[in-house]
């Protein structure tokens, strides 16, 4: 395809320099100062407006004369024109540019519009609904330091063995500690305030560290499968569950914790049968 772009100029003003003599010919008041319009087109439709450029014709030589090689006294009376005068920009030639911007503020508010009034997503919204996040989100805020072995003896021994294991890198007064047990399954979830401090590659040895603790420590009978996770400052770094794992140590899935709260809810079948119907009604669209 052949696109045709470029730049144009079109006379937008024209005025007399008064009381001024033409320096080659000597006729008084014969200059007239023509200004010009450049801007940027794209197949001939005028997109921006760039410069503006003025040239000085004498009516009775014909000498011309760019505003850089105007004298003194036609520069003093070109900028009292400007003054009286001025020289504007028609506003046709930044018609593509507000068609655009136009067009923006269309696709924009579209989007708006699908985004909070549109028809919602049901996966997302089952998402949404998923009890079990809600869950996972309430244990990750309750995660804290452990002071007493009596309250939770469990979480004390745990801590107290990361802390032997522990060589260097990471503060031990700076990881803080949840754990709980649901049937036969373990959550641990620890978070480390000062994460930066261990290089990323390095990271998923804590993972290692608490594997080693859990494997070691008594209270235990009964419980086949552990489900760890790791928070940095801002963020889960590090997660390990008996089918997954997410151990490149910057950012982790804590989701894949979910399976230690059960299985997935199941969806209503209204919003199944709805959801169904709905893709159905886009493929036949898209087959139109």
């Amino acid at each position: 395809m052949i696109f045709f772009f470029g730049t144009r100029a079109s006379k937008i003003k024209e005025r007399q320099l008064r009381n001024i003599s033409c320096p080659y010919c000597n006729t008084a008041n014969s200059f007239t100062v023509s200004t010009y319009s450049r801007y940027f087109h794209f197949f001939w439709i005028p997109i921006v407006p760039l410069f503006k450029s003025s040239i000085a014709e004498c009516g009775h030589c014909k000498k011309s004369y760019a505003v850089a090689n105007f004298s003194p006294e036609m520069k003093r009376s070109f900028e009292q024109e400007n003054q009286r005068d001025p020289a504007k920009r028609p506003l046709w030639q930044g018609l593509g540019c507000m068609a655009l911007l136009a067009l923006f503020a269309v696709v924009f508010s579209i989007s708006l519009y699908g985004t909070f009034f549109g028809p919602k997503d049901a996966n997302k919204s089952s998402k949404a609904q998923d009890p079990r996040r809600m869950a996972l989100q309430e244990d990750i805020r309750n995660i804290g330091p452990v002071f007493s072995e009596e309250k939770a003896p469990l979480t004390y021994a745990l801590k107290e063995c990361i802390n032997y294991e522990l060589v260097s890198g990471i503060d031990p007064t700076k990881i803080e500690y949840f754990t709980q047990i649901k049937e036969d399954r373990f959550l641990i979830l620890l978070k480390v305030r000062d994460m930066k401090k261990v290089e990323v590659s390095s990271r998923k040895i804590l993972i290692d560290i608490i594997e080693d603790c859990l494997y070691a420590m008594e209270g235990l009978n009964g419980v086949n499968d552990f489900y760890i996770g790791i928070e940095g400052k801002w963020n889960t770094v590090l997660v390990k569950t008996p089918l997954e794992e997410d151990l490149e140590g910057r950012f982790a899935d804590k989701y894949k914790l979910l399976p230690f709260y059960g299985e997935a809810p199941v969806r209503n079948p209204r919003e199944v049968d709805s959801s169904s119907a709905r893709i159905t009604s886009d493929s036949l669209e898209l087959v139109k």
